[in-house]
């Protein structure tokens, strides 16, 4: 979601944003995955908290009851989880969370797009419309990753949004 807001501000607000990185980003109409149910239908348990984090990653992708435990306790605040039901609501309802493609057009600054080859929640071709899409635009595509390619594979995310941002002009 943080895309696709990054996304609203690039074309509203230019003058902001210099350079954009969109990871796995939301921003296309696409049909809902089934496989979104964990994240839609989040229903504020531990486990169900598992099950979100299962979608978002690879099944190589090995989680650990810190992550799960931290997650959680976020999650089931009275004010996060009020914001995230009705979030989820709100994009069950659009369909989706998108923008018109002449809307991803007036993007000028120069973009990467980041994906995850088995991401489950944004589609690997979404990458690819995103990049014909913005004119100024870099892919990278993440092998054996899923939605989540800054915590499965930080180490490699955070040298190519580095290399991006420093040679992107």
């Amino acid at each position: 979601m943080g895309g696709a807001s990054a996304l609203g501000v690039a074309v509203e607000r230019p003058g902001l944003v210099r350079k954009l990185v969109l990871m796995g980003s939301a921003g296309l109409v696409s049909k809902i995955d089934p496989a979104l149910e964990p994240v839609l239908g989040y229903d504020f348990t531990r486990e169900g908290m598992i099950r979100l984090v299962r979608a978002l990653t690879t099944d190589n992708f090995q989680i650990d009851d810190a992550m799960i435990d931290y997650r959680y306790a976020l999650s089931v605040d009275p004010e996060t989880r009020r914001a995230y039901s009705a979030t989820m609501q709100w994009i069950r309802d659009q369909g989706g969370l998108y923008y018109e493609d002449d809307y991803i057009r007036r993007i000028t600054a120069p973009t990467l797009i980041v994906n995850g080859k088995l991401d489950k929640v944004v589609p690997l071709a979404n990458a690819y419309k995103f990049l014909e899409l913005i004119g100024p635009s870099w892919g990278y595509i993440m092998p054996d990753c899923g939605h989540w390619a800054m915590i499965e594979h930080p180490v490699d995310f955070a040298r190519t949004t580095a290399a991006f941002i420093e040679a992107a002009q």
